[in-house]
């Protein structure tokens, strides 16, 4: 149902009293999908694995959900700042893709490892499932896709919000748009609403 102006005044001041939940809401599940990712690809036993490149990217995965965690802080706070750092982690998430992932199916597959083998580096059991590195691929892809999306729409609905916020703000300061003036009229609407519909009621006895 489409809001009256004043309904539309109403709601951008309510803005002004809560939380941008769902942007933030959102970026969190980001962190939930890198975690999935993260847990995936540090259970492979592989010695391709074994490397200081491993480390690095350990160390910047947990840097990552620090700074994902802190975005999803910054714009419930409706800092448009933020909006910003949460599209570079969704590209950075993309472009993960391309790196360990798929630098170990490359492996694997230059190998003649296509099934199911223990001696693959992209092998694990998941979920009580033996995985091809074809699977673990598709896996590691679907959770860090999941993750960019969810920091992609954070942005987007922050964004938004923020400069719904924004906007109002400088009309309230401004005197463009005054609350109290506002909700006096919608009271006005409904107390003529209401001796309307007494003067039907009553229009509906009297024909009775």
């Amino acid at each position: 149902m489409k809001r009256t102006p004043n309904q539309e005044i109403i709601h951008s001041d309510i803005l002004r009293y809560k939380t941008n939940k769902l942007p933030a809401t959102l970026a969190l599940l980001g962190i939930v999908f890198s975690c999935l990712y993260f847990c995936l690809l540090y259970g492979f036993r592989s010695g391709f694995f074994s490397t200081w490149e491993i480390g690095i990217s350990v160390v910047l995965t947990l840097f990552s959900l620090l700074i994902t965690f802190l975005a999803s802080e910054g714009i419930k706070g409706y800092n448009k700042k933020f909006t910003i750092v949460l599209l570079v982690l969704a590209a950075i998430q993309i472009i993960r893709i391309f790196g360990i992932p798929f630098q170990a199916l490359c492996y694997d597959t230059a190998n003649g490892i296509t099934g199911v083998n223990e001696n693959a580096a992209l092998y694990t059991r998941y979920f009580g499932v033996d995985l091809s590195p074809w699977a673990c691929f598709l896996f590691l892809t679907i959770w860090l896709c999941a993750s960019a999306a969810c920091l992609i729409a954070s942005a987007v609905l922050g964004y938004i919000n923020c400069v719904k916020l924004e906007n109002f703000n400088k009309k309230v300061e401004s005197g463009e748009v005054s609350v109290e003036k506002t909700i006096k009229e919608m009271d006005e609407e409904d107390e003529r609403a209401k001796a309307a519909e007494m003067q039907s009621a009553e229009a509906t006895e009297e024909v009775q």
